[in-house]
């Protein structure tokens, strides 16, 4: 790549932080195909919500990749009952049902929803299943020292969950920096990297980074919300660019998911382009 045309993510981002208020989000963006990778307060902590899902599934196909089969099963405990995403209520088609109470999953199946459509009961049986001391040394030996599991997910109604030891961590620095080792094929090995990345892609909520991609451009991620948080962490994949985004926001829906499409619409304007100074 000419000098002159390599990317400065963190240049853009700073200015871009001139042009749309940025003051209540965290952005990481790292260029797959060049040395390029800036953040703007994306060591910051806040809250992951559903993006701590990412080192989940790392650490499930570490543990497969380990010697527990994926075809295990695991049977589903009400300890871990709590709300979680219903797609059919939003008109989205999921062909897995619902999660019950007394049912058995295989590893890979509860892995596969909790990414999908974000379960959160499968997530908070794989916690117990893999252990969140083990998923945590896991993000640790990744690189990703600011990630912690520390609880099980609730949503409506509060989980059981005596062994939770504070809030779960995972700056959107962290959120980047997983999925750029699953986009170059480096986390667990080059087929986890591959599968991993196919879960993604099938991610079932679109509404945000990839609602605002223009239509070359392929996304495989994983949201999180809140009622005042709406996040999203992906690998985008279109001609003549390969980065993965990170975007927190410490917003509601309504202003969060704006937010998200105009940094989304920007960073892959620049991306696009490989400026080295952010427009004016």
């Amino acid at each position: 790549m000419d000098p002159e045309e390599v990317r400065d993510p963190g240049a853009f981002l700073e200015g871009l932080s001139r042009r749309l208020d940025l003051s209540a989000a965290c952005v990481a963006v790292t260029d797959l195909r060049g040395p390029g990778r800036g953040g703007w307060r994306d060591a910051e902590i806040k809250p992951a919500a559903s993006v701590i899902k990412l080192v989940l599934l790392g650490a499930a196909y570490k543990a497969a990749a380990s010697g527990t089969p994926f075809s295990t099963t695991i049977r589903i405990e009400r300890r871990n009952w709590t709300g979680t995403w219903d797609p059919a209520a939003d008109g989205v088609r999921d062909p897995e049902p619902p999660l019950r109470v007394g049912d058995t999953w295989t590893l890979e199946k509860l892995t596969e929803v909790m990414i999908r459509r974000s379960d959160n009961v499968a997530a908070n049986t794989l916690i117990d299943f893999l252990g969140r001391a083990d998923v945590t040394a896991f993000a640790q030996s990744a690189g990703l020292s600011a990630t912690f599991v520390r609880h099980k997910l609730s949503s409506g109604t509060d989980v059981d969950d005596p062994d939770a030891t504070g809030y779960n961590q995972m700056p959107a620095r962290d959120a980047a920096a997983l999925l750029a080792l699953i986009a170059r094929g480096e986390l667990v090995s080059r087929a986890a990297s591959e599968a991993m990345y196919a879960t993604l892609a099938g991610q079932l909520n679109r509404e945000l980074i990839a609602e605002a991609l223009p239509p070359d451009a392929v996304y495989a991620g994983k949201t999180g919300e809140l009622s005042a948080a709406r996040n999203d962490a992906a690998i985008i994949r279109a001609p003549g660019r390969e980065y993965v985004l990170a975007v927190y926001t410490q917003l509601p829906g309504p202003q969060g998911r704006p937010l998200i499409h105009a940094v989304t619409r920007a960073v892959d304007a620049f991306m696009r382009g490989g400026q080295t100074r952010p427009p004016p």
